[in-house]
């Protein structure tokens, strides 16, 4: 290993993960370079401003504000946060009937105590199942009228959409087991790549740098990518979950068994959007998020309402889990006349067409193949700490995936890529 001062490291993948430990080494006098598939920085976060303003096409939000090291660099570099209550719901119910506030009460109040008796399952269970499966055992026990059946049926999709999986397919024993920043959901308004790009300031970056081989040994680390070959002291790899699971950048030697065990037990979710601008606003203009009780399943379920942020008449579909993917498969017509179809229920027919829609697709993006990671049935926490255990103090990992505390998070990616950074340091200061 070379000397402290005289390190090379090169660091795969520019999302905010790679720039925040490239910050971190360069400041400590390490020569850093960062190799980046894409032809922009960011990874998933995406601002997008081909409507003329700021618009996140991935992450949106700071999750909990107090104490978040995302809110710092938000003040720090002036970026514009509003406060977002993604718990009040306007909701209206297959008819297309606004409903009343204590219909919404009594739904908030089943789903608490159906969730209480999940968790009180799992501490008696002797083997891992869905989350799914832990509700329906509940529900079997339980007789409800159909209203009420349809309104929870609509609300657990909600709960797909945050964790970017079908319940079916996420862990009852790792359900929420993670640590949480307070003080509520804070929108990003005017571009989470400002943050990026301040991060980015005076790197080495390298754009269009696509890895396709990583080989590491005692001497050092080699980095093959479609356009060149770079060598280093150190890798960092950031590369998504995603990435590492779809096995299309080789290792030489191949990773740990328990590396690649689990890699393979964890899981990539998704959460998709479909963007639409409106000549005009048709919806009540004071509320954030708006919830439709389809009589098709699946089909759209809430609207995030952006135009309160933007002063555009702009509203946006979440979707999560399987809907999302499936989505990635229709053209954008299909897709408008959904949405519309959903919209015009509740608003009327006279509403107008939107006179833009976009869409994402990070399930078939191929420098991440999803939003971000999940815990499937037999997924453990430890798998993530696992993930990110370096190898022969060559290879390091970072990413939202790797972090147990925050995973799924920009905070958590953030987080993990100064956790190896330091870690590096420590290597290296000691070597």
């Amino acid at each position: 290993m070379t000397g402290f001062s005289m390190a090379n490291i090169l660091i795969i993948g520019a999302g905010i993960a790679g720039l925040a430990a490239a910050r971190q080494l360069k400041s400590s006098g390490f020569t850093v370079t960062v190799l980046e598939g894409r032809d922009r920085i960011g990874g998933r976060i995406n601002t997008d401003y081909t409507l003329g303003f700021p618009l996140d096409l991935g992450a949106s939000w700071i999750h909990g504000i107090n104490g978040n090291p995302i809110t710092q660099l938000a003040q720090d570099y002036k970026v514009l946060l509003q406060y977002t209550n993604l718990e009040k719901i306007t909701l209206y119910d297959s008819n297309g009937q606004l409903l009343a506030a204590p219909t919404l009460n009594e739904l908030y109040s089943l789903y608490a105590q159906i969730i209480e008796q999940a968790k009180l399952l799992r501490n008696d269970l002797q083997e891992d199942i869905s989350l799914a499966e832990a509700v329906h055992r509940i529900l079997s026990a339980i007789e409800l009228p159909i209203i009420q059946k349809n309104l929870l049926q609509w609300y657990l999709i909600l709960q797909e959409e945050k964790y970017g999986t079908d319940l079916i397919d996420y862990s009852l024993w790792e359900w929420e087991k993670y640590d949480t920043f307070s003080g509520g959901d804070y929108l990003v308004v005017n571009g989470y790549d400002k943050i990026i790009q301040e991060l980015a300031q005076d790197i080495d970056i390298q754009l269009s740098q696509k890895v396709i081989a990583i080989k590491y040994n005692q001497q050092g680390v080699s980095v093959k990518t479609e356009r060149a070959d770079f060598t280093a002291d150190i890798a960092l790899i950031t590369l998504p979950l995603g990435v590492l699971k779809s096995g299309v950048v080789k290792f030489y030697p191949p990773l740990p068994d328990d590396k690649l065990a689990a890699i393979n037990r964890l899981g990539m979710g998704v959460l998709n959007k479909v963007v639409l601008k409106f000549p005009e606003i048709f919806w009540l203009e004071n509320d954030d998020i708006v919830g439709y009780v389809s009589d098709l399943k699946p089909d759209f379920s809430h609207f995030f309402n952006l135009s309160r942020y933007i002063s555009t008449p702009v509203i946006v579909a979440l979707t999560g889990g399987s809907f999302a993917r499936s989505l990635e498969t229709l053209s954008e017509p299909e897709i408008e006349q959904r949405v519309m179809r959903l919209l015009r229920r509740v608003y009327g027919d006279a509403i107008p067409n939107p006179e833009v829609i976009l869409t994402t697709k990070w399930a078939s993006d191929p420098f991440c193949f999803g939003s971000y990671s999940t815990m499937p049935v037999g997924a453990k926490g430890s798998d993530r700490t696992t993930l990110a255990e370096p190898i022969n103090h060559r290879l390091f990992f970072a990413g939202e995936a790797t972090s147990r505390k925050y995973p799924s998070t920009v905070h958590g990616a953030f987080l993990s890529g100064l956790r190896e950074a330091k870690r590096i340091q420590s290597l290296l200061m000691i070597k």
